[in-house]
């Protein structure tokens, strides 16, 4: 029985998949099974699967669908089912991680009973493996309670926002209602993590060990870029206010922080999505920008 099941969802990514595979099958930790998922790829993503699958036995399936399923998520559920370790990493098909990945976090997870879910932090690259980024918001050791970081950064982000930097406890998924995720076209990782982590402590090493690409066919690009990040993100936040004490005040500052949030934003077609957030995002949308355009008028006039 491996140790750890290493779940591989792939669509389309057959630039990436031999880098993304050989990062898995190198790792340092070798208890782990491989499993390998491809949502009806249109390009020579099977063939290359194939090559690495009929050369190594950690892979353990291989399943291909004849018709994409829509979604990652359900992508997600299907290699758990499949999974027989004791550890889950969901390793998505245009990452890669460091050799030492998989030893660094099941260290973490088998020396500390009381942590279910272990990530690092990320280098983010482009479409040509070229750094472009290195968030200094996550660097360094923490550890939280999971029940509280729901009620704090969860609300307004997504800390785990790459599935590839994390491995959690199998145990866990029965705290998951993929019925419900599955209804997310892009965001369903946000509220799997805030139904992951309930109950649990949630450890960040140190370590950057996993490169989290961001190019323009990958599902947090489009989440943001299309806004789902509103008007899905808005949903987990109504989750968390249902099944989470928040106080009065705590509620208010997260509508604020929203309407903040996307007055911010570059994104396009703000008033079509404002319709659609609650009637009180909005009324602190426009006395935000009520606000900003008072400063502007009173900067201009001490000119």
């Amino acid at each position: 029985m491996p140790k750890v099941s290493v779940i591989l969802p792939n669509y389309n990514h057959q630039k990436y998949l031999p880098m993304r595979i050989e990062s898995i099958l190198n790792q340092t930790f070798a208890d782990f099974e491989l499993i390998i998922l491809d949502d009806a790829s249109k390009d020579n993503s099977d063939a290359v699967i194939r090559r690495y699958a009929e050369s190594d036995k950690r892979i353990t399936h291989y399943l291909k669908n004849e018709i994409n399923s829509g979604s990652t998520f359900v992508q997600w559920e299907k290699g758990i089912r499949l999974s027989k370790g004791k550890f889950i990493w969901i390793a998505e098909s245009d990452d890669w991680a460091a050799s030492t990945f998989l030893e660094e976090t099941v260290r973490e997870l088998e020396s500390k009973p009381n942590v279910g879910v272990v990530y690092c932090p990320s280098i983010w690259v482009d479409g040509t493996d070229t750094e472009i980024h290195v968030p200094d918001f996550e660097s360094g050791y923490a550890e939280w309670e999971g029940d509280k970081l729901i009620t704090t950064d969860f609300l307004t982000s997504n800390p785990i926002y790459n599935a590839s930097s994390c491995i959690f406890r199998k145990n866990l998924l029965s705290n998951v209602d993929f019925k419900t995720i599955r209804t997310f076209k892009y965001t369903g990782d946000w509220l799997f993590w805030v139904q992951i982590i309930s109950g649990t402590d949630v450890v960040r090493i140190a370590k950057r060990l996993n490169w989290f690409r961001r190019h323009n066919g990958n599902v947090s690009f489009k989440s943001d870029s299309q806004g789902l990040l509103f008007l899905e993100g808005i949903k987990v936040v109504d989750y968390i206010f249902k099944h989470h004490s928040l106080s009065f005040w705590n509620k208010r500052k997260t509508a604020m922080k929203w309407a903040k949030k996307l007055a911010n934003t570059d994104i396009a077609g703000k008033d079509a999505i404002l319709t659609r957030l609650s009637p009180e995002v909005q009324l602190y949308y426009k006395l935000f920008n009520l606000s900003v355009s008072g400063r502007n008028f009173s900067n201009h006039s001490l000119l």
